[in-house]
């Protein structure tokens, strides 16, 4: 991290931060909804996924935003609304309320992720981008290690506390950030961009964008949202602290694979061969979903966690590898919000997963999981490939 300039550092370290604030409540958030509104299974898969659609459709518009605005400004303003949501969400007795909480909490992480990216894009150079956002993605996997256990341990104390404190976390955050970046300087400094209109119509004409996006929505039923099905999977299969010793066992390993390797293997990810490795990407979810189907002890959803994470690490980068490679400078913010429509996949998979849960037997979840992710996989494959087509 020496390397990089004090704002980029800065920005890497409240990355941690407020991902160790959505960490502390990731496996509360079935279990909580569930107690606090007497919803089954279905119901509250459906509505984190009306919640996550939501955020998913305005982050398209907060693109653009991004793309006009002081991006350091936009961050704290997604950080104080992100900290806000997560406390009112203990006061929230309504139903109503509840989603409107929901969507707001949702949607600022979304933007702040977005925001992240493309800061990162306008002030590294080609070279150096996959390896800090390697980076980036492992510090935020720290978050996600120590998160959850310490969520666990605070809710065992008072079962609200870990919202409370998740909000403070990210509200704190913000003092990273103030001061900083008012001196940075964009390898590109952007032109300005065109209305929300004409950037539409651009994204539009994008084919392999669209493409590429169609695939990663389908990829991102099965990795965006991992902790919510397979919560829900758990709370059916298992006593409800059983559901939360495996979980937050599960995010540990998750973690801690991801900061060990992520860099490493970061490293090696070119625009070159970028089809093959979301190839391989692929082939590791579909193993690691196999794997929890018939996992019938903690080691055993450790092991198909352990697979399930390789090719997370695999998948992340090389999403952000491509986008990077399409993006015109001027759009960039617009870009990567177009991208994160695949976010739609995070809001139809806890339905989806409800609904099989409900309906069938459990472990036909990770059979249906599997097969989308490969036609994820496929789609991403030949979006890559027409894209290294294009640029010969």
């Amino acid at each position: 991290m020496a390397t990089y300039s004090r704002f980029i550092r800065r920005l890497m370290i409240s990355s941690l931060t407020v991902v160790v604030s959505r960490a502390l409540i990731g496996p509360l958030l079935t279990l909580f909804l569930s107690n606090k509104l007497d919803l089954n299974p279905q119901d509250v898969g459906l509505l984190l996924g009306i919640a996550v659609f939501s955020a998913t459709l305005l982050s398209l518009y907060g693109g653009y935003i991004i793309d006009r605005l002081d991006k350091r400004q936009l961050l704290i303003l997604t950080m104080l609304s992100s900290g806000i949501g997560l406390i009112l969400l203990t006061f929230a007795q309504n139903l109503y309320l509840v989603t409107l909480v929901l969507i707001i909490s949702e949607t600022a992480s979304a933007l702040f992720m977005i925001c992240s990216k493309a800061i990162l894009s306008e002030n590294l150079p080609v070279g150096q981008r996959v390896k800090a956002f390697s980076l980036n993605y492992t510090l935020t996997n720290i978050g996600y290690a120590v998160g959850p256990m310490i969520g666990v341990v605070i809710a065992g104390i008072q079962p609200s506390a870990p919202f409370i404190v998740a909000g403070a976390i990210a509200i704190g955050s913000i003092f990273l950030l103030l001061g900083a970046g008012k001196d940075a300087k964009p390898i590109a400094p952007p032109g300005q961009p065109q209305s929300f209109l004409k950037t539409l119509v651009i994204l539009k004409n994008d084919r392999t964008m669209i493409l590429f996006t169609l695939g990663c929505l389908l990829s991102t039923l099965v990795h965006g949202r991992f902790t919510l099905y397979l919560s829900q999977y758990l709370l059916v299969t298992h006593t409800q602290q059983q559901t939360l010793d495996t979980m937050a066992a599960l995010l540990a390993c998750n973690a801690i694979t991801v900061i060990l390797l992520q860099y490493q293997i970061g490293r090696f990810l070119t625009r070159e061969h970028l089809r093959h490795w979301i190839a391989g990407g692929t082939a590791l979810f579909i193993g690691g979903l196999i794997g929890f189907s018939v996992a019938d002890s903690l080691v055993g959803w450790c092991v198909a966690m352990f697979i399930f994470t390789l090719g997370e690490m695999i998948i992340y980068p090389a999403d952000f590898l491509f986008v990077d490679t399409l993006a015109p400078e001027e759009l960039r913010g617009s870009y990567y919000g177009a991208q994160n429509l695949a976010a739609l996949g995070g809001a139809v998979s806890p339905v989806m997963c409800g609904f099989l849960l409900m309906h069938t037997p459990a472990p036909s979840m990770f059979y249906a999981l599997s097969a989308l992710a490969a036609l994820g996989g496929y789609l991403c494959f030949v979006s890559c490939r027409r894209a290294a087509s294009m640029q010969k």
